[in-house]
């Protein structure tokens, strides 16, 4: 049995993996503000502290006490800001919450013990692509403060990780969709189109509806932070697990209206800034090292949502 601290482990991603840790029989520890998390997905077999990661640039003494007192010796590391519309509007938040506070946990982490750093990042690092599937040696050039904020914490946990011993692991993510997703936030697109659709509510599309996603159910996600959790002396590295699938958002759509019987057409509107146009992720490298890949394919996908 280990001892894991999750942070943001009351949002999407976060409480699905708790979930899974908790029935693996590990003691899971949790930092979530519930600023974009819910109360409701907390599992009663978890420890839950109510924290803005952001006070830990002030204060190392409480996570470090956490960590040396319960033993820990994985963290995961989701908590962040993830909306690209307000980051643009107004970056200081993004980057003070995503770097800095990383900056700040991953130092305390690497100070008192801690064997295992796992870091969820984004495709959002790389930019408009300049081929298919997108690895991890495509280049980097973000279009938002959100994608930059990650890109900039990544550089920091590859210089981390070369004056520390703890390994430091890299998941950059697609478009992750499933059940916990929450409608009233900006960026997960299936998440939204179902509530809308289940509700018989017009959705919009920004852009003509040919720009593609590489989507993954968030059980296929949980699925290789899991895997990780097997191998050691990995010291820094970064994984893409993509499907490799492309799918447009008509598609996206057509399966989500096929599965509501949903009759409405979708409101078209123009592209937003910052939004990538086209986007499909390799999943070669967590073949190779994890033996991972998504096995829950889309159109099934949208069916698992609640």
């Amino acid at each position: 049995m280990n001892s894991i601290l999750v942070t943001g482990g009351c949002g999407f991603i976060g409480s699905n993996l708790v979930d899974k840790l908790v029935s693996m029989g590990n003691r899971v520890y949790v930092i979530d503000d519930l600023s974009t998390g819910v109360k409701s997905n907390q599992n009663s077999g978890a420890n839950y502290i109510v924290n803005d990661i952001y006070n830990y640039c002030e204060s190392e003494e409480e996570l470090k006490n956490l960590i040396v007192d319960n033993n820990i010796k994985i963290v995961f590391h989701l908590a962040g800001l993830s909306n690209v519309r307000e980051g643009i509007e107004n970056p200081i938040p993004t980057f003070q919450v995503n770097f800095l506070s990383s900056i700040a946990i991953s130092d305390i982490c690497s100070k008192n013990g801690v064997e295992k750093f796992i870091f969820v990042s984004t495709s959002a690092v790389y930019g408009d692509p300049h081929y298919f599937p997108v690895d991890e040696s495509h280049k980097t050039f973000p279009k938002s403060p959100y994608g930059l904020s990650k890109l900039i914490s990544e550089n920091y946990f590859k210089y981390l990780s070369k004056i520390c011993e703890m390994d430091i692991v890299v998941f950059r993510l697609p478009n992750v969709y499933g059940p916990r997703q929450r409608p009233d936030l900006e960026g997960g697109v299936v998440g939204i189109f179902y509530d809308l659709m289940k509700n018989s509510k017009e959705v919009t599309f920004f852009g003509d509806g040919y720009q593609t996603r590489d989507w993954v159910h968030v059980y296929d996600i949980v699925d290789s932070f899991v895997k990780i959790l097997k191998i050691d002396d990995l010291n820094y590295e970064i994984i893409s697990l993509g499907s490799e699938k492309k799918h447009t958002l008509i598609d996206l759509f057509k399966y989500l209206s096929e599965h509501l019987k949903y009759n409405l057409k979708p409101n078209v509107e123009i592209e937003r800034v910052g939004d990538i146009k086209y986007m499909i992720m390799s999943g070669r490298k967590a073949k190779k090292l994890l033996d991972w890949e998504p096995k829950i394919q889309l159109n099934d996908g949208v069916k698992i949502m609640d």
